[in-house]
């Protein structure tokens, strides 16, 4: 069986409390890509001046693509971290369709990368030995369960994704 972690990352914390204020922390960056990815769908579909008819037509979308987990990155705004404890820090996972929102993750303070697969070669700029210890580590961690039973997660954005703003809230926007 091949492992892929390809959104693994460290946090440089064993405490929860500082975990989670990192992860409030980044919610509102989530918060506001989500709201950016919705408004831009309703100016696609022409239904941003009836946001209400918008946001209907894209909830049907999310339910016959991303609720049967389907792939569908421009209505799925879905950022899930999953952590798992590991001495004196936590290692975690990101499901997200964006990689810039990973990316952006990764800036936040005390978080680095920490991925590792074996179904391909390691990346450039890790050792044999670096890659080695990434194995044991997440064999450890997360053994040949789903991530899911062996950690927690948190959700950072709404269920089902954001809602459409009224009239007033757009124009304060600009």
């Amino acid at each position: 069986m091949s492992t892929k972690i390809y959104n693994g990352f460290s946090i440089a914390t064993d405490s929860a409390t500082r975990l989670m204020d990192t992860v409030i922390g980044f919610r509102p960056y989530i918060r506001a890509e989500g709201q950016k990815m919705l408004d831009v769908f309703l100016r696609k579909t022409g239904t941003a001046e009836e946001p209400l008819k918008g946001w209907m037509t894209w909830m049907d979308l999310r339910a016959a693509t991303v609720d049967k987990g389907i792939r569908a990155p421009g209505v799925d705004t879905d950022f899930q971290l999953t952590f798992f404890p590991d001495v004196d820090r936590f290692l975690g996972i990101a499901f997200t369709e964006h990689n810039r929102w990973f990316r952006h993750w990764l800036r936040q303070p005390l978080v680095s990368e920490y991925r590792y697969w074996n179904n391909a070669d390691r990346p450039n700029g890790i050792s044999r030995k670096e890659w080695g210890r990434r194995e044991e580590t997440w064999d450890r961690v997360v053994g040949m369960e789903p991530p899911a039973t062996r950690g927690f997660s948190i959700d950072l954005h709404e269920i089902g994704g954001p809602w459409p703003q009224h009239k007033a809230d757009r124009k304060r926007k600009k």
